[in-house]
Order: C-alpha cells, then sequence, then structure tokens
C-alpha cells in the first residue's frame, strides 16, 4: 500500500516554505492588532487629557496607524516581488 507525499515528508521543503509564510503573516497581523490596540488607548488618553468634547485623536491616530501600516506592507511586498 503507497501512502501519499506529506509537505512535511522532506519533499524539498516545500512545506517549510509555507510554514514560514504562515508565521510571517501571523507576525503581521500581531502587529496590526497590537499597533491599532495601542494607538486607540493612546487617543482615550490624549483626548481626556486634552479635555477634547469630540474623540478626535481616538480616531485619527488609529487611522494614521493603519496607512504608514498599509504603506510598510506595500513596500515589503514590492520588495519580495523584486527581490524573486
Amino acid at each position: 500500500m503507497s501512502r501519499s507525499p506529506q509537505p512535511n515528508d522532506g519533499d524539498g521543503g516545500g512545506g517549510s516554505d509555507r510554514r514560514r509564510e504562515l508565521i510571517r503573516w501571523a507576525g503581521l497581523s500581531s502587529e496590526v492588532v497590537a499597533s491599532v490596540g495601542i494607538s486607540v488607548f493612546l487617543g482615550m488618553k490624549a483626548d481626556k487629557w486634552l479635555k477634547l468634547s469630540f474623540p478626535i485623536l481616538s480616531w485619527a491616530l488609529p487611522l494614521l496607524v493603519i496607512v504608514v501600516l498599509l504603506i510598510n506592507l506595500v513596500k515589503t511586498g514590492s520588495k519580495k516581488k523584486n527581490g524573486k
């Protein structure tokens, strides 16, 4: 009885490439969640400290962080694409 090859059966490292990509994307998603969470917290603290009636910094800081993270993602993706 022959068994079909599994990704981790030593088929030339194909499974390790997938695992490396999974770890990379998991790290990126953790970075996004942590960055947005910290920016919301800091925005709320800054709004209270400045005694603003409208929570402008609670909205602006996370948006700024998301824009910066998207720019970073595009730069990283284009480097990888050009490097291949």
